[in-house]
């Protein structure tokens, strides 16, 4: 079977997926750049890949027509990266040929996105040109079918995926114990420092937990452009020895880092698309405490079973999740444990490219195989 990526350029986020694709393909997979990485990108920390599969079709006239070829010869394409995927999927589908379009929510700031030129974009291309053919959504957010479906395109053609990262193999049960030579319990918040990323409702946890009187240690990795604002809200409450500010940190030395800890905080806002720091924290058996309109969160996390879920912007919701953890502090170690299995037994990135690859094979012989959970699983509107 050969398969076809397109998307704008290729990142740390699909690396991991695409190398599985390709070795499952024998050497059949490509991935087509349809843009050249913007240098905000790489100042941003995102690096160039040097991979055999990769097909730079914006460096020059003869690869983006190899591009095209491709796009019209493989058994399947995967298309995700907004306008710059269009002519990819017009050629596909005026030929009838099975595409699946990969893509987090587009809605992420309500209603008001069903009007931004991308989005009108698309959805003229998929009711005028693309409603009746071969094509499927693969939704990278647990709210991309609430916005589809809303814009009455893909119904019943939603399936469960997202970003796969490397999951360590783990002695969960030495971490575990490791962990029980640290004084007070640890605590770990790590995001760009911007608004939607709420740091602030990290350091008012634990205005909230010193209050209370618990005995903790959080500690904050990442900058950005409420750093300041942050250093200073720390030092108002009188939280400079519990909370510490510690900037940025190589990914290797932040998942080190992660296994050090018991409690792993992600407080991002709707705006987060996916959130691959929530898949790396599980696979470092740290016991997540996430906001429910996360995009990773309603398939990765089950309140209660593999971590808790807390009400986005409620500091309040946020405090009782904690609260629990740290009343339970057994229950705190066996929602670590939960978390690395769910992560471990369901989505890396080789049982994703297994289950892309079985999915297609299927598909492509016009029978049905769908998963009953995890990737490949049918995706339905989030209440």
């Amino acid at each position: 079977m050969k398969i076809a990526f397109v998307s704008n350029f290729i990142n740390h986020y699909q690396i991991p997926l695409s190398d599985e694709l390709y070795r499952l393909t024998g050497r059949e997979y490509y991935f087509i750049e349809a843009q050249e990485m913007p240098d905000s990108f790489r100042k941003g920390g995102f690096s160039d890949y040097d991979r055999p599969y990769i097909v730079r079709a914006w460096q020059n006239d003869k690869e983006k027509e190899r591009s095209f070829q491709l796009a019209k010869d493989v058994d399947i394409m995967i298309a995700g990266g907004g306008k710059f995927i269009l002519p990819y999927e017009r050629i596909r589908l005026r030929q009838g040929k099975l595409t699946l379009e990969y893509g987090e929510r587009p809605l992420k700031r309500g209603f008001i996105n069903a009007f931004s030129p991308t989005n009108v974009l698309t959805q003229l291309h998929y009711h005028f040109l693309f409603y009746n053919k071969p094509f499927y959504k693969l939704c990278v957010s647990g709210y991309t079918a609430n916005d589809m479906y809303f814009q009455h395109c893909f119904a019943d053609r939603c399936y469960k995926f997202g970003y796969f990262s490397e999951v360590p193999q783990q002695d969960v049960a030495q971490v575990i114990k490791a962990r029980e030579a640290n004084k007070k319990v640890r605590i770990i918040w790590c995001a760009r420092m911007i608004p939607w990323k709420h740091p602030e409702l990290a350091v008012l946890l634990a205005e909230k937990l010193h209050q209370a009187g618990y005995d903790f240690e959080l500690n904050m990795i990442g900058s950005g452009t409420m750093k300041e604002q942050i250093a200073r809200l720390i030092e108002e409450k009188n939280l400079s020895e519990k909370v510490h500010l510690l900037g940025n940190f190589p990914n290797n030395e932040v998942l080190k880092m992660m296994a050090a800890h018991d409690i792993f905080l992600f407080t991002s806002d709707r705006n987060e698309g996916w959130g691959v720091v929530l898949n790396e924290a599980m696979g470092q058996v740290c016991c997540p405490v996430a906001s429910n309109l996360i995009g990773a969160v309603p398939f990765l996390l089950e309140n209660g079973k593999n971590g808790m879920v807390f009400q986005s912007e409620d500091i309040n919701s946020l405090y009782e999740c904690v609260k629990q953890l740290l009343d339970h502090p057994n229950q705190m170690k066996e929602l670590a444990k939960e978390a690395y299995r769910t992560i471990n037994t369901l989505w890396t990135p080789h049982i994703a490219a297994e289950r892309l690859y079985k999915f297609c094979d299927a598909m492509l012989h016009d029978k049905t195989f769908v998963y009953k959970e995890g990737p490949l699983s049918k995706a339905v509107p989030t209440k």
